[in-house]
């Protein structure tokens, strides 16, 4: 996200839109969730590996 100060802003509305940019960078990301499915699928490689037994 950029945050574009444009010339004559009072120092209030700098703070305001600092404060909503670090609010929206505290949504969550598709990362803080990797590795979290491991009841689902068992382990990778196994499940890989059922997945593309073609010649099997």
């Amino acid at each position: 996200m950029v945050l574009r100060i444009k010339k004559g802003q009072s120092k209030k509305q700098i703070e305001a839109a600092v404060k909503r940019l670090q609010k929206d960078a505290s949504k969550p990301v598709l990362a803080d969730f990797l590795g979290k499915m491991k009841g689902k699928f068992g382990d990778g490689v196994t499940y890989q590996k059922e997945l593309r037994n073609d010649w099997d």
